[in-house]
Order: C-alpha cells, then sequence, then structure tokens
C-alpha cells in the first residue's frame, strides 16, 4: 500500500496546480476513488473531489479532508520527480496529503466488512489562498452529508520524521492576507525627494510593521505578520506613482485581530501623513483559527500512541501557521494533526520554500492513524 501511496505523491508533485485551477489532479483523484469502489459525489467547487465509502452498517458520518493545490513557486528541490510546471511547485506537502488520503480510501475499503458508518473523503482545493474550505461549506457540502466529525493532517519538514503531534483546543492562527496599495505622484529619479515617494513610504512601513504585534500574545506565543511581496510601476531613473506591499497578519483570537488591524490602520495614517502619500488596506482572503475538539483529538492520540508510542504527543503551544481546515472545526468536531516527516540532512527544507522536501517514508504512519482515527469515529 505505502508503494502506492508514494508513487501517487510523486505524481502529483510533478503535476502541480494552483488554487483553484486543479483541473487534473481532480480528474486523476477521481479516477483513483472509483477503482477503488467509492462512490463520486457532487463536488461544491469547480475543482476537488468528493467521495463516499458506506459500510452499509449503522454509524456516524466521518470526514476526511486532504488540500490539494500547489503554490506558485520555481522548484530547486532536487528530487528526481520535480515539478514539470514552471513556476509550480508542491512546495507545502498537499501531493503528500493526497497520496496518503488515497491510501486510507484503499485501507478502509479492503477492511469494509468490518467497518460501521460511512467515510466522506473530501479533496478540497484552494487551501494555499484559504478559500476552498469557505467555498465548499457555502456551496452545500455540510448540508448535502451531515458529517458527524472531521480529521485531517498536514506534513511537517520541521518535525521529526514518523512523529504525530496534535493539540485540543487552539493549535494554529487565524490568518488575514492584505494587501496594501500606495499612491503618489511619481517622478525623475534624480529630483525626487521624500514628499510623494511611495517606495520610500512603504519601506518606512515594512521598518515598523512588527510594532503592528509588539506584545500581542496568547498562551506565550506573539502573533506575526510579514511581508511576501512587494512590486511597483517604477525603474532605475523612475519613482512610480504606485507601490504595493502584500503580507500577512496571524493572530489567536477575535480581539487581539481587531488590536492588529487597528494598529495596521493607524501605521497607515502615519505613513501618509509623513510622506504625503495615499495608501489603501485591502483585505483579501483569511481564515479563522484553528480549534480542535478535545475528544476527537483524545481520539486521534490514542490511536497514534498504540501505533507509535512516544512518537505521538502534544504540542505545547500553538502556531503562528495557519490552514483554511479551520473553517470546518468552526461546524464540526474534528482534529487536525502535523505529521512529521523531516528529510535527512544538516537543516529541514522550510514548507513555501524551493528546496521543500519531505521523508516520504513518514507517509505509512499517516494513513494508519488516520484509518485507525476514522474507523473508530465511525463505530461510536
Amino acid at each position: 500500500m505505502i508503494e502506492e501511496v508514494i508513487e501517487l505523491r510523486r505524481y502529483f508533485h510533478r503535476r502541480p496546480e494552483v488554487s483553484f485551477s486543479e483541473r487534473e489532479t481532480s480528474t486523476q483523484l477521481s479516477e483513483r476513488l472509483r477503482e477503488l469502489g467509492l462512490e463520486l459525489k457532487r463536488c461544491p467547487t469547480e475543482t476537488g473531489v468528493v467521495a463516499m465509502l458506506d459500510s452499509g452498517k449503522p454509524g456516524k458520518t466521518v470526514m476526511l479532508r486532504a488540500d490539494i493545490d500547489a503554490l506558485p513557486i520555481h522548484e530547486e528541490s532536487g528530487v528526481e520527480f520535480a515539478s514539470g510546471a514552471e513556476g509550480r511547485m508542491h512546495a507545502c506537502g498537499h501531493d503528500a496529503h493526497m497520496g496518503i488520503m488515497v491510501g486510507v480510501a484503499r485501507t478502509l475499503t479492503d477492511r469494509i466488512y468490518d467497518l460501521s458508518g460511512r467515510f466522506l473523503f473530501v479533496f478540497q482545493p484552494a487551501e494555499e489562498i484559504v478559500s476552498g474550505a469557505k467555498a465548499m461549506i457555502a456551496n452545500g457540502l455540510l448540508e448535502d452529508h451531515h458529517p458527524d466529525s472531521v480529521i485531517g493532517l498536514h506534513v511537517t519538514s520541521f518535525t521529526e520524521s514518523g512523529t504525530v503531534i496534535t493539540r485540543p483546543g487552539l493549535m494554529w492562527a487565524g490568518s488575514d492576507a492584505y494587501e496594501i496599495s500606495f499612491a503618489g505622484p511619481g517622478g525623475h529619479g534624480g529630483m525626487m525627494g521624500r514628499r510623494g515617494n511611495v517606495l520610500s513610504a512603504q519601506a518606512f512601513l515594512i521598518e515598523r510593521l512588527h510594532t503592528v504585534v509588539e506584545g500581542l500574545e496568547h498562551e506565550g506565543v506573539q502573533c506575526h505578520t510579514t511581508v511576501g511581496n512587494i512590486y511597483s510601476d517604477g525603474a532605475w531613473n523612475i519613482v512610480p506613482r504606485g507601490a504595493t506591499v502584500k503580507g500577512s497578519l496571524r493572530t489567536f483570537t477575535p480581539a487581539l485581530r481587531e488590536e492588529a488591524l487597528g494598529r495596521l490602520r493607524d501605521l497607515l495614517v502615519e505613513v501618509d501623513g509623513e510622506f504625503e502619500v495615499r495608501s489603501t488596506l485591502q483585505l483579501v482572503h483569511g481564515t479563522v483559527p484553528l480549534m480542535n475538539e478535545p475528544n476527537v483529538t483524545r481520539t486521534v492520540l490514542d490511536v497514534a500512541q498504540s501505533l507509535i508510542g512516544d512518537k505521538a504527543n502534544v504540542l505545547g503551544r500553538p502556531l503562528t501557521v495557519s490552514d483554511d481546515f479551520a473553517e470546518f472545526l468552526t461546524r464540526i468536531p474534528g482534529c487536525y494533526f502535523m505529521l512529521g516527516a523531516m528529510p535527512p540532512g544538516e537543516s529541514p527544507p522550510a514548507h513555501h520554500s524551493p528546496g521543500f522536501r519531505i521523508d516520504e517514508s513518514a507517509l505509512e504512519v499517516g494513513v494508519k492513524v488516520l484509518a485507525g482515527t476514522a474507523s473508530r469515529l465511525a463505530a461510536e
């Protein structure tokens, strides 16, 4: 079984598709699930797949979710099955999530006569822009199937391979992607000063961006904000009329979010006055903090500990990463867990970087923990 999981993961790794463009990915997943005997259901989004495995015996409906989109990154990982799509890469492990989830479907199918309840497999698009879960929910996924619980996982290149780590309650932060646009008069590179200079304004903003989250903590972890892209319409001798800053804000509670956004707006007022430019703040997309339900989380940890012993642990403090699996958790009791997949080497490759890699031997643990948890939850 693990050979199929790895083969499928590599298949998807070679053919990455970004958010809401995962058409070939969806087609391949549909074919694999149909071959396994699952019943394909209406997918509420243009890309993605929904399939049901019904034991035919009374029990609960357990939803298992895997995200399917890649990132707009040029791959430099050096693996032999590298991306064949210029400027696109599975740099966060969603290819592994798909392979694992098909492995779970096969495992449960092979054991169907020993199971009860129903297993709803959801392959969700557009996690990287935290929009796919909301779209599936808005278009009727949960009303169509009424799942009793939901589980999923995320591989992590920064934790020991083969470990399972999760946490009841708050595990990951909520996120807001923001876009800040500066407008000014533009001018000659040899004559333009401080007034109206949008590039000086954005530099001033970034230098002080840390103040937006300074002192804003939850359970000893500070909220976080960072910039991922800056662009303008200038040149070496042209001070542009416009500059745009794209970044993200990570917070743990509604109150912390409002405080941080208020500080960001106040900072922009200061920048506008200091440089005589006009700024606009747009919140592009976002998701809520990820909150695991304690009872489902206990089941995940019990199953994991029975399989891997003390390699299954509770996360000490929440992390400032985000995932729109959180949207399902606001409506259904469930648990998201981290599957350690650190590859051998001196330093783990960062998620969302061109060199991202994982240890594929960890994927079998993911299959076993998801399948074991799902079967137990369905029988409750």
